[in-house]
C-alpha cells in the first residue's frame, strides 16, 4: 500500500462520516407549507421555492 492508496482511504473515510452526519431532509409536517402555512406543500416542506428561501433567510438570522 503506498500513500495514494493511504489518502484514498481517508477521502473515502470522510466522505463517509460526511454523509452519515447530514441532516435529514425537511418535509412538511402536515401537509402544509411550513413557511406560509397557506398552501399545500408541492416542494418537500414549502409550497414554492420563494418560501423555502424565505424560511432559511429567517433561520440564519
Amino acid at each position: 500500500m503506498d500513500i495514494a492508496d493511504t489518502a484514498n482511504d481517508l477521502v473515502e473515510l470522510r466522505l463517509s462520516h460526511a454523509l452519515q452526519n447530514r441532516k435529514p431532509p425537511l418535509t412538511s409536517i402536515n401537509g402544509m407549507c411550513r413557511w406560509c402555512e397557506t398552501e399545500p406543500a408541492t416542494h418537500g416542506a414549502f409550497c414554492s421555492r420563494e418560501c423555502g428561501e424565505d424560511y432559511e433567510r429567517f433561520r440564519r438570522q
